[in-house]
């Protein structure tokens, strides 16, 4: 029997602060990206040449929106840290998901 996909670890509507260090030479930058969740999932790791071992190495995904309505799409692995912020305005949530008024 297969086993049922993972419930995502950050429902649609949670409000997120992402923070990754970047190795660059002898440096180590920080990167931090804040947004409501639109989607958490997994994604493969590799490409065609993995054949089908695609099939169970997968990686964490959390694809935000931005408060300036940008979406980014983090790949996590152990060393990020995700923190969980209070949302602004209950109302701001559902707006966020949908995308900016046009």
């Amino acid at each position: 029997m297969i086993p049922p996909p993972a419930k995502p670890k950050y429902p649609p509507g949670t409000r997120l602060r992402v923070t990754q260090y970047v190795r660059v030479g002898h440096r180590r930058w920080k990167t931090q990206v804040e947004g409501v969740v639109v989607h958490a999932g997994q994604r493969p790791v590799g490409g065609i040449e993995m054949g089908g071992k695609a099939s169970y190495c997968q990686q964490d995904t959390l694809v935000l929106r931005r408060d300036d309505g940008e979406i980014t799409e983090v790949a996590c692995d152990s060393q990020t840290q995700v923190a969980l912020l209070p949302a602004t305005d209950p109302g701001a949530t559902v707006a966020a998901i949908a995308g900016p008024a046009q």
